[in-house]
């Protein structure tokens, strides 16, 4: 088994989550050392009892509900993995693990046996799993890939926020990383830039778009219910939310490039 923890973060006030965790504990068993998350005060009771029967160490205290302390969180479970002795991590949101333990298996095994070989490793998407988004995002997400890779020098994706992560990684992030929301998308690679970290990079198939398995419609406010997809391709205020956050996470990676850190 490789020396990696897997750290995550997951909001699940519904229980779309319950299944999958019971389904792919074995997986998980095979796959890492040990499994950290922290969980939102949102998340149902029902589901925080199914992490910790399937092997989860969940975090306290549970996290405030909203997409403004996502990078808080990634800091809090990264710090945990750190403070719990592991070399390796591997910090990826929970809704995408589960969807990449569901649909590829034997590629997730790969990437966790690839992660030790780098001090950090940005995991991104294929040009298939990205196309897999609906279109606000993946016409945002664009721009931020852009921003950082005009940084970084060469093309990646940075926005699908999977990372493998080494004790040295990990201690230079969680001194200097102060971004909200999900700033640290940008903000932790760039930091690690400018230190002289190695950076990896590495395109998969497992992280296309996730949200399926957490719904699969919506409702409208006249009671329609249409398809989740093409209700955030349609939706105004969806391709607003998402360009503020590609703003975000571009002005972070310029500002943290420049030395710059917003308080």
């Amino acid at each position: 088994m490789p020396n990696v923890a897997v750290v995550t973060t997951l909001h699940d006030s519904s229980g779309w989550s319950l299944e999958h965790l019971k389904k792919h504990a074995s997986l998980f068993d095979e796959l890492y050392e040990s499994r950290l998350v922290v969980a939102t005060r949102g998340t149902s009771m029902g589901v925080v009892e199914a992490l910790q029967g399937t092997g989860w160490t969940l975090i306290s205290h549970r996290s405030k509900v909203g997409v403004e302390y996502i990078s808080d969180s990634r800091r809090r479970v990264l710090k945990a993995g750190l403070d719990s002795g592991s070399k390796f991590m591997h910090i990826i949101d929970m809704d995408r693990l589960l969807h990449w333990a569901k649909h590829y298996p034997e590629e997730l095994k790969e990437i966790t046996n690839l992660i030790p070989s780098h001090k950090f490793l940005i995991i991104g998407r294929t040009g298939r799993a990205f196309s897999t988004h609906p279109r606000n995002q993946t016409e945002t997400e664009a721009l931020a890939n852009k921003v950082f890779s005009l940084i970084y020098g060469k093309d990646v994706d940075i926005t699908a926020a999977s990372r493998g992560v080494s004790r040295e990684a990990a201690e230079i992030i969680l001194k200097s990383s102060k971004g909200g929301y999900f700033d640290s998308d940008s903000e932790w690679p760039t930091l690690l830039l400018t230190a002289g970290v190695e950076i990896g990079y590495i395109e998969t198939e497992g992280l296309g778009w996730e949200t399926r398995l957490k719904r699969q419609e919506m409702t409208l406010p006249d009671g329609k219910r249409v398809d989740v997809k093409k209700y955030y391709e349609s939706n105004p205020e969806s391709w607003v939310y998402r360009t503020m956050l590609a703003y975000r996470i571009s002005k972070t990676a310029l500002n943290t490039y420049r030395g710059i850190q917003e308080t």
